[in-house]
């Protein structure tokens, strides 16, 4: 009794006087190059990740030597959920696909790679309950998942591993495909995927160059008419950089980077001749254009032939993969776009999302 006792009091003196963490001093850090709302610091025995407001402790062991207040999660993760597919390509280009064990709707996963058997699907508002049978290491979220303090307040005190991302709210294609190096220091894989990023960027970097260079640049319409007006993206979307880096001229461009309503009353004074025009909505054929035409005669305004949609990768529920595999992948994106302005350029390039209709 003596002795359990002893030991006892030792455990506690030594958790009495294990110092805070030395959070100023790390090792080094890593800043990304274009992204903005994440960085990494590591330390001699952890790394903390910080989103935003929010920091995160990362090690491979329970006990680091210090004490902080900070959420600290177990590394390398081996059973995730995860809530957005913009998330997914990174687990597929550093090969851990396996790890996923749920998600926020199983049937907007549009890649083959991972197995819908074994994956459980989970409410868009965290449950605390059912995370904790999923006995997951890693739970990745957007502010939508976590906008309640209350419910954040219950995470911590259950010591569940919820973790923010803010890819959505990057600036640039660059900047939210960099989010591979963030999710992949869950994995103690940066430096594969520091690799992999370097070479999007790399051939990002090319197209666009190659792309200043050419005399001529198309003009481009985007979008739809929704509820009397013409919706399109903003011009410092990521889609409106992408049309500039692909050697385009958008119409109705406009410095946001939010979506545009524009009236039609100015659509039908576009007198430029539009060179090729963006749907980015559900049409998969030139008859459902014809559709809209009849049931809206203002589409009639426009007559473009070269008309192309980003739905060509589709699975069985409709969910399009240009949102999961096009987010991360702006380098094969910038191709496209680049194929779409530039045929003559770009001859043997065969495209990926986009299809004619």
């Amino acid at each position: 009794m003596k002795t359990v006792l002893f030991f006892f009091l030792f455990g506690l003196s030594s958790s009495l006087l294990a110092a805070e963490c030395d959070l100023k001093h790390p090792v080094k850090t890593f800043q990304p190059r274009f992204a903005k709302h994440y960085a990494i610091n590591y330390f001699k025995n952890f790394k903390t990740v910080r989103v935003g407001s929010s920091q995160y402790l990362l090690s491979s062991n329970s006990s680091i030597g210090c004490e902080t207040s900070m959420n600290k999660i177990i590394i390398p993760a081996k059973r995730v959920v995860m809530m957005s597919t913009t998330y997914l390509p990174t687990l597929e280009l550093i090969q851990r696909e396996d790890t996923l064990i749920g998600f926020q709707g199983k049937q907007y996963i549009v890649s083959s790679s991972f197995n819908h058997d074994k994956i459980r699907d989970v409410s868009f508002k965290f449950n605390p309950e059912d995370l904790l049978n999923l006995k997951a290491d890693l739970i990745m979220g957007y502010d939508s998942n976590l906008s309640n303090p209350a419910q954040v307040h219950i995470f911590k005190s259950l010591n569940l591993p919820v973790v923010m991302n803010k890819d959505f709210e990057e600036t640039s294609p660059l900047g939210r495909a960099e989010w591979i190096i963030f999710i992949a220091s869950f994995y103690d894989l940066e430096d594969k995927a520091q690799k992999i990023f370097n070479m999007i960027s790399d051939k990002y970097a090319f197209i666009k160059n190659e792309n200043s260079k050419l005399p001529k640049r198309p003009k481009v319409l985007v979008g739809e008419i929704q509820n009397g007006y013409w919706v399109t993206s903003g011009g410092k979307s990521d889609l409106g950089q992408m049309i500039a880096d692909a050697g385009g001229e958008m119409l109705f461009w406009k410095p946001s980077m939010q979506t545009q309503k524009i009236s039609l009353e100015e659509l039908s004074l576009l007198k430029i001749p539009v060179d090729v025009w963006l749907t980015h909505n559900t049409w998969t054929s030139r008859k459902q254009l014809e559709e809209a035409r009849r049931k809206d005669s203002r589409y009639s305004l426009i007559t473009i032939k070269n008309i192309f949609n980003n739905n060509s990768i589709i699975n069985k529920h409709n969910s399009n993969d240009y949102w999961e595999t096009g987010m991360q992948r702006p380098d094969l994106l910038l191709q496209d776009l680049s194929a779409l302005f530039h045929p003559d350029k770009y001859v043997s390039h065969k495209l990926h999302w986009y299809h004619k209709l």
